[in-house]
């Protein structure tokens, strides 16, 4: 089975339907739920692993 993004004129597919919620939180809707913890920094994300992978670089 595969899942389509219903923005006009977008027609992606995706083998998951959790990637097409991805897809549009963030090329569609620009919606950044991911808030870095750090109190200095203010950086947000779409995706998890976004926010996963930049809060590696607090850590260095």
């Amino acid at each position: 089975k595969v899942f389509a993004c219903e923005y006009k004129d977008c027609g992606k597919v995706f083998g998951r339907q959790e990637h097409v919620k991805r897809h549009i939180r963030s090329i569609h809707t620009k919606e950044k739920p991911y808030v870095c913890p750090y109190d200095t920094c203010q950086k947000r994300f779409a995706r998890s692993d976004n926010l996963n992978q930049h809060i590696r670089t607090h850590r260095k």
